[in-house]
């Protein structure tokens, strides 16, 4: 018997058991009465038991009728909820969405981001894991993840790169740090500055490195950790200078925490983030609807600052101005 008529026999017998009658069966699943007594003797040949007693117009379950019975409720529900399941996949309103993001990004842009969009599609689930850029790459091709995003432009093949915005690299450190600070500061200075630095062998620190080490700039790095959180409580303490991306830094700048520091002749250390998606377009309705969520959220700033509002630079205690 197949498959699709197993089911249906065990539908139309599940419905004679309920309703008691042949013909009420008959009558709900808008079929003959002839078609009906056909289906449950069908199941009862292919599954070489009797699964009702007639009594006249009585019918009555068999052990094994009860026992078929029990698990046709089953199986009609996993359908019925197999499709139900199916059709809000069709929706952009509801699903799982899960994305895929690098720490930096899955710390200071994504809270807001994806609360922005919870609050529009509130039934839309959203599944994050963060990994190094790498990762992050190979779940989407692998799609374990439906959306990436990463800090940096990614060339494959197999994947489109959206750029987003401009993340660029601010020097900062305490209102009130614990060394001399020349004003102004000049490009020279970050080689005898006290630095706290990224880890070494990261992307950040490499590309910070490649970037100052391009201008001639070797920095004092004095302590290495592997968080900008860390980086950032370091300077906040007065103990040296960071260089941490715009988007990490905007909150403590905005209360105080730290102060940017303006270096003259340094030009612009920035790096792109961008949203990577596979180009075989197979993107659930809901996960479709978030990348479009992201490019409107980010449109026109491909080449723009996450930058916050101008402070002033930094000075050591009694400083002239």
């Amino acid at each position: 018997m197949m498959a699709t008529m197993l089911l249906q026999h065990l539908i139309t017998f599940s419905r004679v058991v309920e309703t008691g009658s042949f013909t009420r069966a008959a009558q709900a699943l808008n079929l003959s009465q002839p078609s009906v007594t056909k289906h449950v003797s069908s199941l009862e040949a292919f599954l070489g038991i009797q699964l009702l007693d007639r009594d006249g117009k009585r019918i009555h379950l068999t052990p094994a009728g009860e026992a078929v019975y029990a698990y046709a409720k089953r199986i009609h529900q996993a359908v019925l909820d197999c499709q139900a399941t199916v059709q809000a996949m069709k929706s952009p309103d509801v699903g799982l969405v899960t994305v895929g993001s690098v720490h930096t990004i899955g710390l200071y842009t994504l809270p807001d981001l994806l609360a922005d969009f919870a609050r529009a599609y509130p039934h839309v689930r959203l599944m994050v894991k963060t990994a190094p850029m790498a990762q992050t790459l190979d779940l989407l091709l692998r799609h374990e993840i439906d959306i990436g995003l990463v800090t940096a432009p990614v060339s494959h093949e197999r994947v489109e790169c959206v750029p987003l915005y401009e993340d660029p690299v601010l020097v900062v450190t305490s209102p009130e740090p614990r060394f001399p600070l020349p004003h102004p500061v000049v490009m020279e200075d970050l080689g005898r500055l006290p630095v706290i630095g990224y880890q070494r062998g990261s992307r950040y620190r490499s590309f910070v490195d490649s970037a100052l080490e391009g201008l001639g700039i070797h920095p004092q790095v004095l302590m290495e950790f592997d968080s900008h959180e860390a980086a950032k409580a370091m300077a906040a303490l007065g103990l040296g200078i960071a260089l941490v991306p715009a988007s990490a830094a905007r909150r403590d700048l905005e209360e105080g925490k730290l102060v940017e520091v303006r270096v003259q002749g340094l030009p612009r250390i920035a790096r792109t983030t961008c949203m990577i998606l596979r180009r075989d377009g197979r993107l659930s309705p809901a996960a479709a609807n978030l990348a479009q969520f992201i490019r409107e959220r980010f449109h026109g700033h491909g080449q723009a600052a996450v930058r916050p509002a101008p402070a002033e630079p930094a000075r050591t205690r009694g400083a002239a101005g």
